[in-house]
């Protein structure tokens, strides 16, 4: 993207940006205005709608008190006589059911019955329970009353004593009086909504009907609505009862499309002008950048031309301004390439006599190399230019500086007469320090070849006395030294114990944590009966000083030779394998213990197995389900188990390890033993110890 329009777009962001941020804040202004508005003028209306109420009440407040006081009404009511009690009405000049005067009068009794009622609709004239309680004990009240789901008149009730007993005289009048006056105050259409949202009165049906709208008549709202082709201001207010309870709410629509469409069409041009305004703005600011920009590209040009080699290209002095001043460079920089050629061919001149000097000079020092880098450095010195050394920048020009291609292949003949007397010197430093290394290469071999047999013969290899149980173990370290181990041992006259273990790591750390766990283990077991309580006094004492931070999985099992129980802790080993007497083959259960030197503290978990006579026990280490062959495939716990299901169960356990090694080498096809193969094979004979009888 050019300078230019990088700078036209920067600024187009900045109008963009300004326009935004002055759109937004007047967006907010306008918003606080409305909300500033609607809140003054649902507080107008409630007080308007509380004017009107209060007016409509006092009117019917009065006449109710006027009949309260006439003793003529309050007799005929003591007498049931309704047509003296409807006389004493119209001697006070009140018509019922009259525009002028009230829509309805009921008289209702202590014990909450009505005793007269007249006028249409009297009979929902009944107070609500706390309302009549308190006219009764002679508190006047007034105001709305629901007296159905669409009917909410405006009532006002007064004590009323009838002989000696209280009662209470209810007048009221629809309140279609009381909207159109609120109507005719405010200048809009007035409808009533009860507290469901349906309508109860209104002076405009027809236009709230076409209006459709759903208002929630708890709430006050002041908005704006468009319908019929107008903009109406909607203004709602909630309405209370008599009882001082939610009853409904009061909507006000008003034609408001003058004004409103006014001030709509003013913000959509304000709008329009904002935008023209920017892109007016971009346009200038583009033409000036363009016009400004002229003389940078001229010189552009220029430079372009230079670089290509022709020197003959022209560029008129620019202003004195930035761009001025690049081209007055230019301009200078052309002049130079000029005395820069005419330089060039008096130095060719003066290199060709030069290299004819160094040339013969290097053949003599080519002649002090050895035979084979003597013919090298000829080749690049009676060779083209595009020599080994400097072939990228030298064949790009064959014009360059040759002096400087020689003096690069003399560095290269002084490298490499020292490159060659280094190599000598090296070379015999290098042969006196292998002849040390191989000395003492040697002596370790020996020495690891000594430990190896060491290690070897602190294994058991005896086969066990006793004729109950028979015994097999083997080993193939994959180093000198390993860290695989097994044991098997007497440790009373019935109880015979045996473990298998695999050591973190190879060599000889792994060598010598071995011994020292096997040392521990066998220790141990001679004086603790559990080998959970066994495992776990072993884990205390190979973690307690265990810097390396080496572990060993480990299978301990103790087999009591009188029942064929077996009692045992795995410590993260791999699980053996119970091969029955039938052939029956399966894993040892898991008893969920973490390897041996890992945690100090841990208690481990003792499992529980039973041997019959002939049943086999198969331990072994993961040097034999980790062997992989050629191909990098592993052997794996499926190809084991395969291995000892084809083995017959009363097979020799010499021969059944020895068949399992005999088929891991088979599936590994000649691969380096990564890992040392270990395996205990243990047959339960039974029967009874030696010497009973």
């Amino acid at each position: 993207m050019l300078l230019r329009s990088r700078i036209t777009l920067i600024v187009a962001l900045g109008f963009g940006a300004l326009t935004v941020g002055l759109g937004s804040a007047s967006l907010v202004r306008d918003r606080l205005l409305e909300q500033r508005l609607a809140q003054t003028s649902i507080a107008a209306q409630s007080a308007l709608w509380g004017e009107i109420v209060a007016v409509e009440t006092g009117a019917l407040g009065a006449r109710a008190g006027a009949i309260a006081m006439n003793l003529a009404f309050g007799a005929a009511l003591a007498r049931g006589d309704r047509d003296d009690a409807a006389r004493a009405l119209a001697s006070l000049g009140i018509d019922v059911g009259s525009a002028d005067s009230i829509d309805f009068i009921a008289v209702i009794g202590a014990d909450r019955e009505p005793l007269y009622t007249a006028g249409k609709n009297a009979g929902l004239a009944v107070l609500d329970a706390s309302t009549l309680d308190r006219v009764l004990t002679g508190q006047a009240a007034a105001g709305l009353r629901q007296a159905s789901a669409t009917q909410l008149p405006v009532i006002a009730a007064s004590p009323l004593k009838i002989g000696d007993s209280p009662a209470a005289l209810v007048v009221g009048r629809d309140v279609q009086h009381a909207l159109r006056r609120y109507a005719s105050r405010a200048g809009a259409s007035v409808t009533l909504l009860t507290l469901r949202g349906r309508l109860a009165a209104s002076t405009d049906p027809g236009l709230w009907q076409r209006a459709a709208l759903s208002v929630s008549p708890r709430a006050a709202l002041a908005e704006q609505v468009d319908f019929d082709n107008r903009i109406y201001s909607l203004i709602s207010v909630p309405v209370r009862d008599i009882a001082d309870g939610a009853v409904g709410a009061i909507v006000t629509l008003s034609d408001a499309t003058d004004s409103l469409a006014a001030s709509r069409w003013v913000g959509r041009l304000a709008i329009a002008g904002a935008l023209l305004l920017a892109l007016v703005g971009l346009a200038l600011v583009n033409f000036y950048l363009w016009r400004s920009f002229r003389p940078l590209q001229a010189a552009i040009a220029a430079l372009q031309a230079l670089s290509r080699g022709d020197a003959t290209v022209r560029l008129d002095a620019g202003g004195s301004d930035e761009i001025g001043r690049i081209a007055q460079a230019v301009a200078a920089f052309r002049m130079n390439a000029q005395e820069l050629a005419a330089s060039r061919a008096l130095r060719e001149r003066v290199r060709r006599r030069q290299e004819s000097v160094i040339r013969r000079e290097l053949h003599a020092l080519a002649d002090a190399t050895d035979m084979t880098r003597r013919d090298e450095v000829l080749a690049l010195l009676d060779g083209p230019a595009s020599d080994s050394v400097a072939a990228a920048p030298v064949t790009q020009d064959r014009d360059d500086d040759q002096l400087r291609r020689l003096a690069r292949i003399m560095g290269d003949l002084t490298r490499r007469i020292v490159d060659q007397h280094n190599s000598l010197s090296t070379m015999v430093i290098e042969l006196r320090d292998a002849l040390v290394s191989k000395t003492r290469l040697a002596g370790l071999q020996q020495e690891l070849q000594i430990a190896s047999q060491v290690q070897l013969s602190i294994l058991p290899r005896d086969m066990p006395v006793d004729p109950r149980v028979n015994v097999f173990c083997h080993i193939t370290p994959a180093r000198e030294v390993g860290g695989d181990f097994y044991d098997y041992f007497p440790i009373d006259a019935n109880r015979f114990g045996f473990v298998i273990a695999d050591v973190s790591g190879k060599g000889v750390p792994a060598a010598l944590f071995m011994a020292i766990s096997r040392t521990l283990l066998k220790s141990t077991a001679l004086f603790v009966d559990s080998p959970s309580a066994c495992l776990q006094r072993l884990n205390d004492l190979l973690a307690a000083e265990n810097e390396q931070m080496l572990f060993v999985t480990v299978f301990y099992a103790v087999i009591d030779l009188s029942t064929g129980q077996v009692d045992y802790v795995n410590a993260g080993h791999n699980p053996p394998w119970l091969i029955r007497r039938d052939g029956d083959l399966s894993p040892l259960p898991r008893t969920r213990g973490i390897a041996v030197a890992v945690h100090e503290g841990f208690a481990y978990q003792q499992g529980k197995v039973q041997l019959a006579p002939g049943d086999t026990l198969y331990l072994y280490t993961d040097g034999i389900t980790e062997a992989f062959d050629v191909d990098g495939q592993e052997y794996g716990d499926a190809r084991l188990q395969a291995s000892l299901a084809r083995i017959a169960p009363d097979t020799p356990i010499d021969m059944l390890s020895q068949r399992v090694i005999d088929d891991v080498r088979t599936f590994e096809r000649g691969a380096a033993q990564a890992d040392d193969m270990t395996s205990l094979s243990l047959r339960y004979l039974g029967g009874q110890a030696p010497g009973v009888e």
